[in-house]
């Protein structure tokens, strides 16, 4: 079994580094300070360069986006309505006791949007959204506007 270990020259063989997207630390500083916010009130207009185009929106927290999607679920038709509107409440659940066991990294890894809008280049693919969530790594660019 040492042979195995042993690269060439006796030398232990080394694992490649596990190497994890470089996240934006002003982002996530500025989305961990809406995240803060106890009453969900706090908010802000962003534009984030994302791979396919553009989309920019309203950054909110990630309560709040759990609360509208709630509410967004519970007014659906149908009589599973109120089961489905249960689901970001158990999401979060699990994300906090996951967020338990985790590293002490206390910056968000996503960016909730409210009223957020994707332009993709071509005029006939814009697409609007009510709530829109994306991972932080995946964001290579950011403006502190939207466009008017």
């Amino acid at each position: 079994m040492a042979d195995e270990q042993a690269g060439r020259g006796g030398e232990q063989a080394r694992y490649p580094d596990v190497v994890e997207p470089l996240l934006d630390m002003e982002l996530r500083m500025l989305v961990r300070l809406v995240d803060q916010d106890e009453e969900n009130r706090s908010h802000f207009g962003v534009s984030l360069n994302i791979p396919g185009g553009v989309i920019y929106g309203q950054v909110i927290s990630r309560e709040a986006y759990a609360q509208e999607w709630e509410s967004s679920l519970r007014d659906l038709p149908g009589a599973g309505a109120e089961s489905l509107a249960r689901i970001p409440r158990l999401i979060n659940e699990v994300l906090q006791e996951q967020r338990d066991d985790r590293d002490a990294d206390p910056l968000p890894r996503w960016v909730h949007l409210r009223n957020a809008t994707f332009l993709t280049g071509a005029t006939t693919q814009t697409m609007h959204y009510e709530l829109w969530r994306g991972r932080l790594a995946d964001i290579v660019g950011w403006s502190l506007s939207i466009p008017s």
